[in-house]
């Protein structure tokens, strides 16, 4: 892999500092936040502190992004090789099933899912999924197509190399070559495909839980935000809301810085 670009390590640090500050203060010693968080309890939750809270649903939406963010790269990864493998006809109507769902709004089939699902749950179907992992299923199940067109495209212009083209000359299967030659050379451009995935799961997840949409508990930076928001009118409210909106602005902007200078830095190389 070509040199790590500076402002992708400035996003990689901003992600890695942000997931480790929510471990240790959000997970592994929240009493430390309840007993000196310097600004007070919640208005409407006056058993927890604003800093319990606020990193508390750090936690939630970093491991939403990541899971969700590695579903749908895994979901578009394995269309576009499958696609690459069969070829003809059956690759142009993959490629343009995944092109069909650029043309869906996001967040509102987000919402729809997550209303569908929470019927399930409440039926007593749902195959088991809580509200965390009925979120990243909704999020992967419309995120996948942009990972699936991007590497359909990548590994298009790999198999262009010529060191491919040697490799099939020699008698390499299509398996063979996917496997030994464009594999290794694909994995920085998952890499990429993965963190461009991250703010977009996020916001995503974000602003369903804004609407209080989704159920999720322990709640998620978005749900903390939807449920406070009335806070704004009240004597103190901006000090219950800024921490909250300032960690998931630092959130997205690392995996956006991230997520470009490595893209840019893949396809200069």
């Amino acid at each position: 892999m070509s040199r790590i670009p500076a402002r992708a390590w400035v996003g990689l640090l901003l992600l890695g500092g942000l997931g480790a500050l929510s471990l240790l203060m959000g997970r592994l010693f929240p009493e430390v936040l309840a007993s000196s968080c310097p600004l007070g309890s919640d208005l409407t939750r006056p058993d927890r502190t604003v800093c319990e809270l606020a990193f508390g649903g750090l936690w939630i939406s970093l491991a939403i992004g990541l899971a969700a963010g590695g579903l749908s790269t895994g979901l578009g990864l394995g269309v576009a090789a499958v696609a690459r493998l069969a070829g003809g006809a059956l690759e142009r109507w993959v490629m343009r099933l995944a092109d069909s769902f650029f043309a869906l709004p996001d967040v509102l089939v987000v919402m729809v899912l997550q209303l569908a699902g929470q019927s399930l749950v409440d039926a007593g179907g749902g195959a088991g999924l809580g509200p965390f992992g009925l979120m990243v299923v909704s999020l992967a199940l419309v995120g996948w197509a942009g990972p699936a067109r991007m590497f359909r495209n990548r590994l298009s212009t790999l198999e262009g190399q010529e060191f491919v083209a040697a490799s099939r000359a020699l008698g390499g299967s299509r398996f063979h070559v996917l496997r030994v030659h464009l594999w290794p050379a694909l994995l920085p451009f998952v890499l990429a495909v993965f963190l461009s995935r991250l703010p977009a799961a996020i916001l995503a997840e974000s602003t369903v839980s804004f609407f209080g949409i989704a159920r999720m508990e322990p709640m998620s930076l978005g749900r903390y935000l939807g449920t406070s928001y009335a806070a704004l009118i009240y004597e103190g409210g901006p000090r219950i809301v800024i921490p909250a909106w300032t960690l998931l602005v630092l959130l997205v902007l690392g995996a956006s810085l991230s997520s470009q200078a490595l893209g840019t830095g893949v396809r200069k190389g």
